[in-house]
């Protein structure tokens, strides 16, 4: 029975009928109350009791609290962070309290993320259809043990999302490593691409990166700054190889980390099935208009359970289906619900 629906005018009912009765213990158990619970309501009068402690002994003093809402309404930059309200609290106040502390009170009060600057509106552009039209550049920083800045280049095809390279550096991305990377994109693909997406770094600003763009009809398009979501193919790269690659392993010289990164690229581009393809191909099958075996096995057998159903499909799907998806150690092998989502 929920008790917590009781209103006291039911409650003080429920007393008076029990008090009335010649057998109270009956009368409990007709209406179905415990023992305890109506000799609360008697203690209480039938009130509501509530569940918080008589007494918090952790709890902010409402004066300081109101010096927190002081300080972080003053407009004062040193004075309206929390770590500044702790240093205020402590110089004026003599009180001390934990920066932690002080975010609970402005989180109570709702005055914990209004001071946040609002974020910019960026540019939307629409995809590119076809491969080689965009190809998005940056390079993402990971830790090892000899020597600490190294950097891996990567340029991602926007259209495909197929990462046409990944190069492990020993130093910081510089120009010349923005050209090797096109001239490898043309020695591996037979052409340049028809234009590059760039971060506003120094490098990519280079005159000689522009005049090496020029000279092959290379577009540079800059992404606006503090907006990394206008260069989305290659931060989701870089959150995939994070993720997947370089939080778990760690490797001491840079042959070893770019053989690692290799074999990543090429379960990425052609054993990784991307979830925003309609078909679910993998980025090597987009770039080449091409579908694998694997790819038309799996469409045969989304027809099949659309047509004869799951159960039929189980019993007639052999090990042979799959046997091509399981090679790599970072696949986790679909599941026929998950191949045969209509």
């Amino acid at each position: 029975m929920n008790y917590q629906s009781f209103s006291r005018e039911q409650k003080l009912k429920i007393l008076h009928d029990v008090e009335m009765s010649t057998d109270k213990e009956a009368e409990l158990i007709r209406l179905g109350v415990a023992h305890s619970t109506y000799y609360a309501w008697r203690r209480a009068g039938g009130e509501t009791q509530k569940k918080t402690p008589h007494r918090i002994w952790n709890q902010t003093p409402a004066v300081i609290e109101e010096r927190i809402k002081e300080y972080r309404l003053s407009g004062d930059p040193r004075q309206h962070s929390p770590a500044r309200i702790v240093e205020q609290l402590e110089a004026h106040e003599h009180y001390l309290m934990t920066e932690s502390g002080v975010k609970s009170v402005l989180e109570r009060n709702k005055l914990n993320g209004f001071l946040k600057p609002k974020k910019k509106h960026f540019y939307i552009r629409s995809k590119a259809e076809k491969f080689l039209q965009v190809v998005c550049a940056d390079d993402v920083e990971f830790i090892r043990h000899k020597p600490r800045d190294t950097y891996i280049l990567n340029f991602i095809d926007e259209a495909s999302y197929f990462s046409l390279s990944a190069t492990v550096r020993s130093h910081r991305t510089n120009q010349r490593d923005i050209i090797a990377g096109l001239q490898q994109i043309k020695r591996t693909h037979g052409r340049y691409p028809k234009t590059l997406r760039l971060d506003n770094a120094r490098a990519h600003h280079a005159l000689r990166v522009a005049r090496f763009c020029d000279r092959h009809g290379i577009a540079l398009d800059f992404i606006t700054t503090g907006c990394p979501e206008e260069n989305w193919p290659v931060e989701s790269w870089h959150r995939n190889l994070n993720q997947d690659l370089i939080y778990r392993h760690g490797y001491a010289t840079l042959r070893e980390w770019q053989l690692a990164v290799e074999q990543y690229r090429h379960f990425h581009n052609h054993e990784k099935r991307l979830r925003s393809d309609p078909l679910t191909r993998t980025p090597a099958e987009i770039a080449s208009a091409q579908t694998s075996p694997a790819t038309q096995a799996k469409l045969k057998i989304q027809l099949m359970r659309k047509f004869y159903g799951q159960k039929t499909v189980k019993r007639s799907i052999s090990d042979e289906v799959f046997a091509g998806w399981v090679k790599s150690p970072y696949f986790k092998p679909y599941s026929v619900s998950k191949m045969c989502v209509s």
